[in-house]
């Protein structure tokens, strides 16, 4: 029987590869034969990552986000051998923590360029027929568009602005064989988890850890999830958002 997560020859993208979910997702990609670029800020970082992989014919292409607001070039980069994209997968995020009260215009549009912009720029970009061969696009959001907690806000509203662009986009791609779908997972064993949980309240905390059946997610289980979403075993699957919260909502 064929593997179905089988990516031998296909080329994906993974934005915010250098930790976390982006990370996992690189390394279980280059496990089952993928050729994956590796986007991400910090360059050392991304290298670690690229040592963790299995497999030849990855590349590194540092880009900062929040910066980079026409990514032709980037994209013109990638298709330079001849190949187009497979999929893409947008992990990078920022998780901003604030009660109301500090909360600035900046602070959410800082957010805004993280979490949402680059998702309609990459899009806009890999629905060409120059840059893609079809299959599909995986964003990642969160479970706090569900259930955010105290100061969550200004991260609940660019997440949410995510799945509901997701499901938008999903009918304008689908006659150009492009699926899009979003993963939401709960607290998840990555750097910027742990970062924001330091900003919560402990008892905020606890309470949100104990509603989490299945405890904290590692980064590979979301990886995993990803794959599915990305390969042919979800190709009656576009436009949906995908619980990963470990039972966290009843």
């Amino acid at each position: 029987m064929k593997d179905m997560l089988d990516f031998t020859g296909k080329k994906i993208l993974v934005t915010g590869a250098s930790s976390g979910i982006g990370r996992s997702t690189a390394i279980r990609l280059s496990e089952q034969g993928a050729r994956v670029i590796l986007n991400g800020r910090n360059v050392e970082r991304l290298k670690e990552t690229m040592e963790a992989m299995t497999g030849a014919g990855h590349l590194i292409l540092p880009a900062d986000l929040i910066e980079t607001e026409d990514m032709t070039g980037l994209f013109n980069e990638m298709v330079s051998d001849g190949k187009k994209l497979d999929g893409l997968v947008h992990c990078a995020g920022i998780a901003t923590i604030l009660p109301l009260a500090m909360i600035k215009r900046s602070n959410i549009e800082n957010c805004m360029r993280v979490n949402l912009y680059p998702l309609f720029e990459m899009t806009r970009l890999f629905s060409k027929k120059k840059y893609h061969d079809g299959n599909a696009i995986v964003a990642v959001s969160s479970i706090v568009v569900k259930q955010p907690a105290k100061c969550q806000s200004v991260y609940a509203a660019t997440k949410g602005a995510v799945n509901a662009a997701v499901q938008a986009l999903a009918i304008e791609l689908a006659d150009k064989n492009i699926r899009i779908n979003c993963v939401m997972p709960a607290s998840t064993d990555t750097e910027m988890m742990r970062d924001a949980l330091t900003r919560m309240p402990d008892e905020a905390m606890m309470r949100k850890m104990k509603q989490q059946l299945l405890g904290v997610t590692k980064p590979e289980e979301i990886a995993n999830i990803i794959m599915f979403l990305l390969s042919d075993l979800s190709g009656a699957v576009t436009g949906r958002e995908f619980y990963a919260d470990g039972g966290l909502l009843g």
